[in-house]
């Protein structure tokens, strides 16, 4: 089912923090992955928020996340985005199936008070948001959240708390997984076999092919959450650790956990969530680290990430 094509390379440098400074990245423009499409066989519309500080919010996030817009196109999928906040009358006008936050980190604002400044982190999601969209999940809904190790997801958290998730803002890791000499950071390389694919979880259990079913799915360098075992889809292994910056910026294990995960969904009301802590899962983004460049990942000839999202996009959607 997966097709992987030579690698065209635009090179840009961004900034991903992983604990230790940026790294530089760059994104592929080639990779397309072939499936059987839905297109004309349903009319669900995707809405994007690009009025907080996604990665969509960037110049170049859409470029960043081609790949994933293709498919959700090819598949059928009317994709809009919006500028406008997430209250229940932009919710409502516009009706989405299926609303994608796709990163959410605090705002920073800084403080004057004299010659004296202050900086202070907030969410990006006002309280009226956060009820709007937990509303409009309970009544029919779905939401895809996508979150990062620290410091990329803390604005999420009124959000996740709405939802009953408990979310780790720091690192991931596991020391059968270490990292690319990237921190903190586990690169985790998830199969059935060692127990970080749940098969059985719904998004998994395709009544519509059963060739999209994925067997490898690399994650790389996210956060830790939790909510009921059920609603695992990617589990971390045993023993899982989560590093969490301390208030001087130095850096201490808070935990360690048997019940982490890096990619859940649930029921809610009438609706459906997917949260993912791996804010590039999905993406068409290379890390260029010491010399070495780690796909990331949706187009790593390795992995089965594409299943993944295919199968995501489609159970929020509830066309399975």
């Amino acid at each position: 089912m997966k097709q992987v094509f030579l690698y065209l390379l635009l090179i840009f440098t961004c900034n991903l923090s992983f604990g230790q400074g940026t790294v530089e990245a760059e994104f592929d423009t080639i990779f397309h992955y072939k499936f059987e499409s839905l297109k004309n066989t349903h009319h669900k519309k995707i809405l994007i928020d690009q009025s907080h500080n996604t990665i969509y919010s960037l110049s170049y996030g859409k470029e960043t996340a081609r790949e994933m817009l293709r498919i959700m196109e090819e598949d059928g999928f009317n994709v809009q985005f919006t500028n406008q906040i997430l209250d229940s009358t932009n919710l409502t006008s516009s009706k989405p199936d299926m609303l994608v936050l796709h990163g959410m980190p605090n705002d920073k604002i800084i403080l004057s008070s004299g010659e004296k400044e202050e900086v202070i982190y907030k969410s990006p999601l006002s309280n009226t948001e956060v009820m709007s969209i937990t509303k409009y999940v309970y009544n029919g809904g779905s939401l895809f959240l996508f979150l990062s190790h620290f410091p990329g997801g803390s604005g999420a958290l009124p959000l996740l708390e709405a939802f009953s998730i408990k979310f780790r803002d720091g690192y991931a890791y596991h020391p059968n997984f270490p990292g690319h000499n990237c921190g903190l950071c586990s690169h985790f390389l998830m199969t059935p076999k060692n127990g970080m694919i749940n098969v059985n979880h719904p998004v998994l259990v395709s009544r519509l092919s059963n060739d999209i079913i994925p067997d490898t799915i690399k994650f790389l360098c996210g956060a830790a959450i939790f909510r009921n075992p059920e609603d695992n889809i990617l589990p971390f292994p045993n023993n899982t650790i989560n590093f969490t910056p301390t208030h001087d910026g130095s850096i201490d294990i808070e935990e360690t956990s048997d019940s982490y995960a890096g990619m859940i969904g649930f029921n809610f009301g009438e609706g459906r969530v997917i949260v993912c802590t791996d804010q590039g899962i999905f993406r068409s983004l290379d890390l260029l680290i010491d010399g070495e460049k780690i796909p990331v990942t949706i187009h790593d000839p390795d992995c089965d990430n594409a299943d993944l999202f295919l199968n995501s996009i489609r159970w929020l959607a509830k066309l399975q």
